[in-house]
């Protein structure tokens, strides 16, 4: 169910970020232990994030960094997506479960499911993107598992760390016959 600035999932809540969650959100960013071995730490200034927040540049109409929470609001991680600036109908995420207990447990996909179910639905994509780590095997499984192809391998850049990874897409149609999608309460 999708009401205002909230993503609501069997297990989770993903939501817009407040002043409230920046000391967390600026911990999270400075933590390598947050990141694994396969992401960088962005190590947001506390001054620029709260700027950030007041100005909406974590919740424009291109770019959306979601607090992803479990029901109770315990703080697990963040969710992101940007619209590509050369196809706008085009949709890149990234996600992050920061919190080391919680891994594991199917929480990154489920966030990630519900945050595509919003994107093809919602905001009407035609795609939806994913770079990942060339060893980052398990988001791998769970980017097949929600239905992204594989379409290249490239090296990127993550936050001034260059990496080799892939780039997986789902397209409309593939989401369309995608059985996971079709019910959204079966995990």
């Amino acid at each position: 169910m999708i009401l205002s600035d909230t993503i609501y999932t069997p297990r989770l809540q993903l939501r817009r970020i407040t002043e409230g969650d920046l000391p967390q959100f600026v911990a999270w960013s400075h933590s390598r232990e947050a990141h694994g071995e396969y992401l960088t730490p962005e190590c947001i200034d506390p001054e620029r994030g709260l700027e950030n927040i007041r100005n909406s540049v974590y919740w424009s109409p291109t770019n959306r960094i979601f607090f992803v929470t479990k029901k109770d609001t315990t703080p697990l991680g963040t969710i992101h997506y940007w619209l590509r600036t050369e196809k706008k109908e085009c949709a890149v995420m990234a996600v992050k479960i920061s919190e080391l207990k919680w891994r594991n447990q199917g929480f990154g996909t489920e966030a990630q499911k519900y945050l595509i179910l919003w994107l093809f639905e919602r905001m009407k994509m035609s795609s939806v993107e994913m770079y990942t780590d060339i060893n980052n095997h398990p988001q791998q499984s769970c980017l097949k598992k929600l239905g992204f192809i594989q379409v290249e391998t490239l090296n990127y850049d993550d936050h001034h760390v260059n990496r080799v990874g892939y780039l997986f897409r789902l397209d409309r149609s593939r989401f369309t016959d995608t059985p996971i999608y079709r019910y959204h309460y079966e995990e």
